[in-house]
């Protein structure tokens, strides 16, 4: 079975004043993540909170998926072959798609638009209403992996190195790792990033990297839950490390091979939008955050949207507390 303790949301916190919210006192909150994977046949499996047990979710089986990506309250799903596919985040139930005409190797949903990194190292900017290219944005070295957080745009590329940039694409290097970047996962308090030799390492947004661990050479996406990184295997396993200890703990079997991992914030407590497990003045500017970006915790009246009216549904969690 799978524990998640105390899962937090992807984003850094934005936001200033909390109006309307009561004087803050930490009470006790809990929450429990959807975990989605996607293989090589191109269908993708959920785990289900209450028994952990991953059961089939969807499938476009025409190539391997390479990543998958919150769109709002729905998914979109890309897969090698160069398809976009944007699916009920519920159900599961196919709503539309585009095709690029691009092989991929990566995906990240960037605005109206999605970053795809292309396998012969390009990293472009794609329309997702026709999935035409629209620009073709120069990188240090031919990229590998593309990774959004805050505002900045991550790439891993072939040569190891891990480079950032803000929206006039000015490169500052990050760090290098020993081998071609594999995927980079943002957690809250740092970048997590696999290089293809099975070596990881978490680069903190303060203080830089940490010195790094061994995970697996067929590790092939990462991702987080709470305290613990996960990172998936090909052969269809997903270790579990604790984000603190860098130990490994758990090793979860999946059903199928794996070339993808997305891990979706779920909430039994509402209002604990920075998700650490207790309702705090905090959870005002993370609302912010995630309703800034879009993000699915921000839908705090449950209508699968992300709209104004989340505002005073929050306001009202807020108030109640948690159990």
């Amino acid at each position: 079975a799978l524990s998640f303790f105390q899962p937090q949301l992807f984003g850094g916190l934005r936001g200033t004043a909390q109006s309307g919210v009561s004087p803050a006192t930490e009470t006790a909150a809990s929450a429990d993540d959807q975990i989605f994977v996607g293989g090589p046949a191109g269908a993708v499996y959920v785990a289900d909170s209450d028994t952990g047990e991953f059961t089939y979710f969807a499938c476009f089986c025409i190539g391997p998926i390479v990543s998958i990506q919150p769109l709002g309250s729905d998914l979109l799903v890309a897969d090698s072959f160069g398809g976009l596919w944007q699916l009920d985040g519920v159900t599961g139930v196919f709503e539309t798609g585009v095709w690029t005409g691009l092989q991929l190797v990566d995906m990240v949903v960037d605005g109206d638009d999605a970053l795809v990194v292309t396998n012969s190292g390009e990293l472009k900017r794609v329309s997702l209403d026709s999935g035409f290219p629209t620009e073709t944005i120069p990188t240090p070295e031919p990229a590998s992996s593309v990774a959004t957080f805050d505002g900045r745009t991550y790439v891993g590329t072939t040569l190891g190195g891990v480079f950032s940039s803000d929206d006039n694409l000015e490169w500052g290097l990050t760090r290098y790792m020993t081998a071609s970047i594999k995927t980079l996962s943002p957690r809250p308090e740092g970048l997590i990033i696999v290089d293809s030799a099975g070596q990881a390492s978490v680069f903190d947004w303060l203080s830089g990297p940490d010195t790094g661990y061994y995970v697996s050479p067929d590790t092939v996406d990462a991702a987080y839950t709470g305290n613990f990184n996960l990172f998936t295997q090909a052969p269809g396993a997903v270790d579990v490390f604790a984000a603190d200890t860098l130990l490994l703990v758990d090793t979860w079997t999946l059903p199928v091979e794996a070339s993808a991992i997305f891990v979706r914030p779920g909430n039994v407590c509402k209002a604990d939008t920075n998700r650490n497990g207790v309702l705090e003045a905090g959870d005002f500017s993370a609302w912010v955050a995630a309703y800034n970006r879009g993000d699915f915790i921000a839908d705090q009246n449950n209508d699968l949207a992300v709209t104004p009216a989340d505002f005073s549904a929050w306001v009202s969690a807020f108030n109640l507390g948690c159990d």
